[in-house]
């Protein structure tokens, strides 16, 4: 009997609604309704951006837009450190994609990204965009008007610096709404670190920028409907209108203070790869050592064959489904940066097209255990009166977000595969 992947993907968004169902605080008082919003909104979008030819022609444009910024990214970093940055190196090189430094060349991508950002908010470009999806998801799902800001801003500032735009608000937020916040911030991937992954992933996913954009965009409603599906709760009284200004007093200090921020992000984001990347290393040496038959036990293995199942829902070729788990346990175990890395390590067709869009999409969250407890940090010092909830809810928000980007990943495959 020939393999359905079809059939499977459509039991896989059941399955993963289901698991929801089995991780909510409260089963008999299910809210449906903004979990079958979050669902039609996530597949409506999914087809509005790939299949509409204005709508993709506009997402055509906005990658050449991301080539010219990474261009102008390379040059200001050759400019600093020479051909590690990008530029022309004095002698021949037998290997030229051994001359990609991350380090180098993709992290000041943050730095030029985290500049424009603060500019494009100063200007009140942002500002526009983040008000109309506020209240788009007031009126779909419901949400006060901190949480629809918060969650509408993630996607262009991250699940870091979007909660900072309502940190008087926090303190008053319900439960429900602060698991809310962290689900929708670990389900998506904020402007910069795109642009980062983007030129990573370029040379093996064509319109790479296109589809980490479309992935954080169709998931950011579902987060919201899978986040309500686990922990139902009303909304807080918090509804007085969120006034959204600039901090800054010219454009030139928007700059100045978007590129200092970014700075901090691309230490942090250096220091926790270079760490994870080792910690992985470390925990494949002791593996290693068990007595085996065949090849050597990894960790991206071990995760491999326990997110078989998973995989297997999404729809994915059978001939697939252990190489995309690994790649997808890693990236819960460790971060999206080294999973996509062990992606493009991966010999070419290795992987059909259709498993590769699958991992694409699954993979473009900040779903991972390091993101839980960076957003752990960063919410308590906002409002400390919350620190018990939001230690208490850190991987409910993880697996919340982990069901959200797995149906993301199987409507993608569906739809384009």
């Amino acid at each position: 009997m020939p393999d359905n992947e079809t059939a499977r993907a459509l039991l896989g968004v059941v399955a993963f609604l289901g698991i929801g169902w089995l991780l909510s605080e409260n089963k008999r008082a299910l809210p449906w309704r903004p979990v079958l919003v979050g669902l039609a909104c996530q597949i409506a979008l999914a087809l509005l951006l790939t299949k509409v030819p204005a709508i993709t022609a506009g997402f055509a444009a906005a990658t050449h837009a991301v080539d010219a910024l990474q261009a102008a990214s390379r040059a200001g970093s050759s400019f600093m450190f020479g051909y590690l940055g990008g530029g022309r190196a004095p002698f021949s090189m037998a290997d030229p994609s051994a001359a990609f430094i991350f380090a180098f060349q993709a992290l000041p991508a943050i730095l030029l990204v985290g500049a424009l950002s603060a500019l494009l908010w100063h200007w009140k470009v942002l500002i526009v965009i983040v008000r109309a999806a506020a209240w788009a998801f007031g009126k779909l799902f419901g949400v006060s008007g901190p949480v629809g800001v918060s969650t509408s801003a993630c996607v262009f500032l991250g699940m870091v610096e979007a909660p900072l735009l309502i940190k008087p608000f926090l303190p008053r937020l319900t439960r429900a709404e602060i698991f809310i916040i962290m689900v929708d911030g670990l389900s998506v991937i904020g402007g910069s670190m795109m642009i980062v992954l983007g030129s990573l992933i370029a040379a093996k996913v064509p319109n790479a920028f296109s589809h980490l954009l479309i992935a954080s965009l169709i998931s950011t409603p579902m987060a919201i409907g899978m986040a309500r599906l686990i922990i139902p709760g009303e909304a807080s009284a918090a509804h007085e209108p969120i006034v959204l200004t600039s901090p800054y007093r010219s454009s030139l200090e928007a700059l100045t203070f978007g590129t200092l921020d970014a700075v901090k992000m691309v230490l942090n984001i250096a220091g926790l790869l270079i760490v994870f990347v080792g910690l992985i290393a470390l925990i494949n040496m002791g593996l290693a050592a068990f007595p085996h038959a065949g090849a050597p036990l990894t960790l991206g293995g071990i995760l491999g064959w326990l997110l078989t199942p998973i995989v297997w829902l999404t729809g994915a070729p059978l001939a697939d489904v252990q190489a995309v788990g690994a790649i997808l346990g890693t990236k819960v175990a460790a971060n999206e940066v080294v999973a996509y890395s062990d992606m493009m390590a991966l010999p070419p067709g290795a992987l059909s097209d259709k498993s590769l869009l699958i991992l694409t999409y699954a993979l473009g969250s900040f779903g991972n255990v390091g993101s839980v407890a960076i957003l752990i940090g960063s919410l308590s010092s906002m409002a400390p009166e919350k620190v018990g909830e939001v230690v208490e809810l850190g991987f409910k928000a993880l697996a919340a977000a982990f069901l959200t980007t797995c149906l993301t990943a199987t409507i993608m495959g569906v739809i384009g595969g």
